[in-house]
């Protein structure tokens, strides 16, 4: 099985499509996905353009006490159940219609639908676990010799992509597709990745036009 690390910032929407994308493919590819926390609070604060700002802002701050929990739980060896938490928690904040910063109790919904205890609660206002999303955001800096940036998919020893790579949700097949030809692209030495400029709008429902599958479609609220 293969390991790679996706460090992501549960406050941004492209790492949110990410993560809908590599974990409806991993199964399928022998891929295990480790959550890696970076905070584009903590390291950048309010500086997020103005258009999605005040929205943005409280999405960020509420996303720490996510990243809190994270950290939380992969000190007690419950790493697994970071990527059921990071699913809920993205299946009630990206949802079509117009951007709304989730309230303390998106949280508190996420932790029950992830089959976790409302004690893990306690993490999320600790900010002692700040050290440790420090600590993975340190390891990405490292990484990307620069300018850290989310989603990141590395295998340990170089990034895979950096950035923005999906910006609306895909079907299955698409996803494996996508997934396939990024194995091909990155097993090539000379391959320099790739980069969108400017950001598309993301989008949060999948586009039934290309087809579906049920193992996509079950994410969207």
């Amino acid at each position: 099985m293969k390991s790679l690390d996706l460090y992501a910032d549960s406050a941004c929407p492209w790492s949110w499509l990410a993560v809908r994308w590599l974990t409806s493919v991993a199964p399928h590819r022998d891929v295990q996905l480790n959550f890696r926390s970076h905070s584009l609070w903590l390291s950048d604060g309010s500086d997020v353009p103005e258009f999605i700002r005040a929205v943005a802002v409280a999405t960020s701050k509420e996303s720490v006490r996510v990243m809190r929990v994270f950290e939380a739980l992969r000190d007690a060896g419950r790493t697994d159940a970071i990527e059921r938490l990071y699913l809920e928690w993205g299946s009630r904040v990206f949802v079509p219609g117009p951007p709304e910063a989730p309230g303390p109790a998106v949280l508190e919904e996420a932790l029950a639908a992830a089959g976790l205890d409302g004690s893990w609660l306690a993490a999320a206002d600790d900010s002692r676990w700040d050290a440790a999303i420090s600590d993975s955001s340190a390891a990405l800096a490292a990484l990307a010799s620069g300018t850290p940036l989310v989603p990141t998919l590395s295998d340990g020893r170089r990034a895979l992509f950096r950035g923005a790579v999906v910006s609306a949700p895909l079907s299955l097949d698409d996803g494996l597709e996508v997934w396939d030809a990024l194995e091909i692209l990155t097993a090539e030495p000379s391959f320099v990745g790739l980069s969108t400029t400017p950001l598309p709008i993301p989008a949060f429902a999948v586009d039934n036009s290309r087809g579906d599958s049920e193992s996509s479609a079950k994410l969207v609220r």
